[in-house]
């Protein structure tokens, strides 16, 4: 008995320290994203709070007259919005295809949908710029949603490649009988019971649209299309507004993860 008692009492305590440290530097931003600029002394670090620098960030113009917190914010929604849609649509349509349909040369397109996993993406940025460019795509929403629609792709379609060939070929086969469309077969059946895997393509899709920079730094020239994390590096950090910034930034992103890490979690777990 003593000695499980031990082992909790180390994994407890290790796990303790751990949190602590990596939630330790979120908690000094969250503190500065309350203070006054003029507050920032750690003899009065504590003493008051105030909310408007998350109001006051929103107008607030990024060193041009065309570019403010509020039209980033907006751009970034519009790219991530776009590439989980997109995402879903190409990975769940190839991974199903994939995975339960027979189609030639399966094994084949399979190595061909993974490949890109290999080739880092910021290797190639150039010929993509130049492509975009020639596309006339280049400083556009749809632009930059089609680049990170490829990022996540080889991920997307090896995450909903599992979680189908997961589920009972059975079910398909009883629906089949049954004069079901493959379409009906794969939005009433297989997407139902393939939800793990789906959260997970969503969460990895809004984790690369939302907080990758470079890309959006090359792609994105206009200042009215500067994504959000490209005007957050442009504000002065001798103002106190980069920390609002931040928590706005991602307070989205960490509430949506907390919301679905269960679903996230099994993922993981089922493609072990």
């Amino acid at each position: 008995m003593s000695f499980i008692f031990k082992d909790k009492f180390w994994y407890y305590t290790i796990n303790t320290v751990l949190s602590i440290l990596i939630l330790f530097p979120v908690l000094i931003i969250l503190i500065l994203s309350l203070k006054t600029t003029t507050e920032i002394r750690f003899d009065n670090f504590l003493s008051t709070f105030t909310l408007n620098n998350f109001f006051s960030i929103w107008d607030l113009e990024i060193r041009t007259n065309k570019n403010t917190f509020k039209q980033s914010f907006f751009n970034s929604l519009v790219v991530t919005s776009g590439t989980v849609v997109l995402s879903l649509i190409i990975n769940i349509l190839a991974g199903y295809a994939v995975s339960l349909l027979k189609i030639p040369y399966k094994n084949f397109i399979f190595i061909l949908l993974i490949l890109p996993f290999l080739i880092p993406v910021y290797s190639i940025i150039i010929p993509l710029y130049i492509l975009l460019y020639k596309l006339n795509l280049n400083d556009s929403y749809l632009g930059l949603i089609i680049i990170y629609t490829i990022y996540v792709m080889p991920i997307g379609f090896f995450l909903m490649f599992n979680s189908f060939n997961s589920i009972p070929k059975s079910l398909r086969e009883v629906a089949i009988l049954n004069d079901s469309s493959e379409i009906k077969i794969l939005c009433l059946i297989m997407i139902p019971l393939a939800i793990p895997g789906l959260i997970t393509l969503i969460i990895f899709a809004i984790y690369v649209s939302w907080t990758d920079y470079l890309l959006a730094f090359i792609i994105m020239n206009s200042a009215d299309m500067q994504m959000l994390n490209v005007t957050l590096s442009k504000i002065s950090f001798r103002s106190i507004y980069p920390y609002a910034g931040y928590v706005i930034s991602y307070l989205p992103f960490m509430v949506i993860f907390i919301l679905l890490q269960k679903f996230y979690f099994k993922s993981i777990i089922s493609s072990t």
